[in-house]
């Protein structure tokens, strides 16, 4: 696969983890749903169409549709020995020959910078060695980076909050391996290796084995602890299930599995692991916002947060350094997700007297299609556009919204949205981003390779 292909078949594995996340009709009940179907070939993304998991053409505009082997170029229609080359028809002296329209240095000849020409204009891009064509906004700096050759498709990566920082990942229970999900180190960063053996088992023993498959969905780390979650694509056949681990760090033979069905996003916070699922341990109460509390033995589970009605269901969870819980719903309105910011009082409220907080009440943060994090006191999103029915799309930037607290932790303020990372073009993507104390970690890829790079605010 070609450099264009590579970069079109990424865009898509991301478009089809946002996609697949819409839920709509009767055969997309979860946001997993559509994943069931496998891959989609570069090029096309899998997506909600009439109550069904179809797949759309992309347009990511990377040069790809007119270019290379395709309708204008290469061995096509109007070059080489077809009809308008060599001895036929449309050659010689005639009107498409010589110094006319489709010759010469007019647009459709060779040595114009077009898409129309064959060229990819991210062949001749310059690369950062560590971010690419990214552009670093001012007053943050790239710290140091790693490379991670063989897991480009490793979607899922917690990072402890330090001042060591120890990686882990997952490895299988994707759309691109049908092996068992386990979880691996990565070792201590900056020095990141894969594992020579997995650490531990994702699925709980009675799920070991079984099939159809199963698709890691969650992967965080409160220091002490790893939390996996896991789920079973239903696509409308089989019924709601799955579970979370709860892993032991310091001793690896210590997991405990709960139920958690259609877990799709966790996150975590000192003595406490989020979760958006439809239940967790004995309580099941439909798609909410559940809580494990993990400060004494044993641990106790309860719902926290209810989303609005009428929504495709909930969203990432990310908890900033000052205690703000980031926690988003999927809105049927724009499919786009929506997050809110839930200070740490409310939190704590919930979580003392059981009675759960509506997400939509809190002050919003943004509405986004990619990943989020922590960052510090605030969080990161991955803004971009993209708009049906040609699905045309394009990130745009990170940006980081700062959270200020007030009222002893009962208020909280969102900053506007300052610019970390801006995309002049889709030649580097950012595919994961994850804390690291107050630092961010984003995983970029390019036609270099796939790579952690650290990011740090420098004011």
């Amino acid at each position: 696969m070609g450099t264009k292909g590579q970069r079109a078949a990424l865009l898509g594995t991301l478009l089809a983890v946002m996609l697949g996340s819409t839920g709509c009709g009767e055969e997309c009940l979860d946001a997993f749903d559509c994943r069931d179907q496998g891959a989609a070939p570069a090029g096309q993304a899998w997506a909600c169409v009439e109550e069904k998991c179809t797949q759309v053409t992309l347009n990511n505009n990377t040069g790809d549709d007119d270019a290379g082997t395709n309708t204008d170029a290469g061995t096509q229609t109007d070059a080489g020995t077809q009809t308008d080359a060599g001895t036929q028809t449309d050659a010689g002296t005639q009107t498409d020959a010589g110094t006319q329209t489709d010759a010469g240095t007019d647009p459709d000849a060779g040595t114009e910078p077009e898409p129309d020409a064959g060229s990819d204009p991210c062949e001749s891009a310059t690369y950062d060695p560590k971010l690419g064509t990214l552009q670093l906004q001012a007053g943050y700096v790239a710290g140091e980076s790693a490379a991670v050759a063989g897991l480009a498709n490793s979607g899922l990566i917690a990072v402890t909050p330090g001042p060591t920082y120890s990686l882990y990942t997952v490895i299988g229970g994707s759309v691109q391996s049908s092996d068992a999900p386990v979880v691996y180190s990565l070792g201590t960063w900056p020095q990141v290796e894969l594992g020579a053996t997995p650490l531990f088992d994702v699925l709980a023993p009675e799920d070991r084995g079984t099939t159809p498959g199963w698709i890691a969905s969650a992967l965080v780390t409160d220091g002490q602890r790893l939390l996996t979650g896991y789920m079973r694509p239903s696509g409308g056949i089989a019924p709601a299930s799955g579970g979370v681990g709860v892993h032991d760090i310091a001793t690896s033979a210590a997991s405990t599995y709960l139920p958690a069905p259609n877990i799709l996003y966790a996150g975590a916070a000192p003595g406490v692991f989020l979760t958006v699922s439809d239940g967790l341990d004995t309580v099941s109460e439909g798609r909410s916002v559940y809580a494990l509390k993990t400060d004494a033995s044993p641990f106790t589970a309860l719902k926290v947060g209810t989303f609005p009605e009428n929504v495709h269901g909930g969203g990432a969870i990310s908890v900033s350094s000052n205690g703000v819980a980031m926690l988003s719903y999927l809105s049927k309105s724009d499919n786009r997700y929506h997050g809110h910011a839930v200070a740490p009082a409310v939190m704590a409220q919930a979580l003392a007297t059981g009675t759960p907080f509506a997400v939509a009440d809190a002050p919003e943060v943004d509405s986004f299609l990619g990943p989020v994090s922590a960052m510090g006191n605030g969080v990161v999103v991955l803004r971009g556009e993209f708009a049906p029915p040609d699905f045309d799309f394009g990130f745009t930037d990170v940006s980081r919204f700062a959270f200020t607290l007030t009222d002893a932790g009962a208020t909280v303020t969102v900053g506007a949205p300052e610019p970390v990372l801006v995309f002049p073009n889709q030649c580097t993507l950012v595919s994961t981003m994850i804390p690291m104390g107050s630092d961010l970690l984003v995983k970029v890829q390019d036609k270099n390779g796939a790579r952690l790079v650290r990011i740090r605010d420098a004011r």
